[in-house]
């Protein structure tokens, strides 16, 4: 996939959960989904019912039947927060009720749990088809399950469903429909804490030696060896997707690494806070990942957020019973953007540092709230 639709894809999901379902004050924000299933079991009662009046339920592509269930798959938008959730799912294709030569077709279903209903389309005019005050959400890994139970049809639904059928006594008011099970895969998953280790290339170390460069931690950065030259950085934040295409995941900006060059009348300083890994394409080859930092650099300087490139690829690997992504040792080069920066603040001006010249090699594991 391209970097321009990894992105918009990433961007057009975001927004339509923020358009559609924006979060109460003070309420976690819904995360967008990326595909999954709503499973609805019909009321046993109505199904009988329903069998008696020789009426049909059946399901419109690419929904289909799995036993005595409806399977609708979720398209890719919508969201829900993960604590109870609260958000809505778009399922694609329909119902078809069949009875006495009469048929009604059920569409564009939405399933809202924020209102708690289930609405739609019946014979093209925009109805609340089912109500429900039964809303449960459990964690399943990378993705999320909502049971919602006791969806009983509104006044509406029932009415035109027995007006389209020219049987009116089909369907009542606060009939239960039945019951519906929606498992959704997330679009990226929030990380709430975990590391990031960066071993700084042996060649990069002794360039900025010979420069009089020195590096140090920055706030609570702890060094981890010396040889090679090893910081660790804690406290991730952020958010990342099974596939490992979106999402960044970034340690705080309290700590980072500080390089020194000392002079007079004053020393020179770079420093890199909040050191993270951004997973949407990067400026390299498909699949390419990002080095990211908040630069402070000497008066008179600026700098971008970009530090490196690196391919993390499918690497990362993630367990599901501690709910971690751990990343191997990978290689990184400097960022063009980082070139400039360090060249006015340690070289003046001149050409010390190349863009494409091995940084060094990053690792993190991140857990997964």
């Amino acid at each position: 996939m391209g970097a321009m639709s990894r992105s918009a894809k990433a961007l057009l999901a975001t927004l339509a959960v923020l358009l559609l379902a924006p979060a109460a004050a003070g309420a976690a924000q819904p995360l967008p989904i990326d595909g999954g299933d709503a499973t609805l079991i019909l009321d046993g009662k109505l199904r009988r019912t329903l069998d008696a009046a020789g009426a049909e339920l059946e399901p419109l592509k690419p929904a289909h039947r799995l036993e005595k269930t409806i399977v609708l798959p979720l398209k890719a938008e919508g969201g829900f927060e993960l604590r109870f959730g609260t958000g809505y799912a778009f399922l694609r294709g329909g119902l078809r009720l069949r009875a006495g030569g009469r048929s009604v077709a059920v569409r564009r279903l939405v399933l809202n749990t924020a209102k708690k209903r289930l609405s739609g389309r019946i014979a093209g005019r925009p109805v609340t088809l089912a109500a429900t005050d039964e809303v449960r959400a459990y964690r399943t890994g990378l993705g999320l399950l909502v049971k919602v139970g006791s969806l009983r049809l509104t006044s509406a639904a029932a009415d035109l469903l027995g007006a389209k059928l020219r049987q009116p006594d089909l369907f009542r008011p606060h009939r239960l429909l039945g019951r519906v099970t929606l498992g959704a895969q997330l679009f990226t998953v929030p990380v709430t804490k975990g590391t990031i280790d960066f071993s700084l290339d042996d060649g990069f170390v002794q360039k900025l030696t010979g420069l009089g460069v020195s590096v140090v931690p920055y706030g609570p950065a702890t060094l981890l060896s010396a040889a090679p030259l090893t910081f660790s950085f804690g406290e991730l934040r952020g958010e990342i997707d099974p596939q490992f295409e979106h999402g960044s995941v970034i340690s705080t900006k309290e700590q980072g690494l500080s390089l020194i060059q000392p002079g007079s009348p004053e020393s020179r300083e770079v420093t890199w806070r909040g050191i993270g890994i951004g997973f949407e394409n990067g400026f390299g080859t498909e699949g390419s990942d990002v080095v990211t930092a908040s630069w402070t650099v000497p008066l008179g300087l600026s700098a971008g957020p970009t530090l490196g490139q690196i391919e993390f690829g499918a690497s990362p690997s993630y367990d599901g019973k501690g709910e971690t992504f751990t990343a191997p040792r990978t290689p990184a080069t400097l960022s063009p953007y980082a070139v400039k920066p360090l060249n006015d603040a340690f070289a003046g001006g001149k050409e010390a540092f190349k863009a494409g010249e091995p940084l060094g090699s990053f690792s993190f594991v991140a857990f997964v709230d």
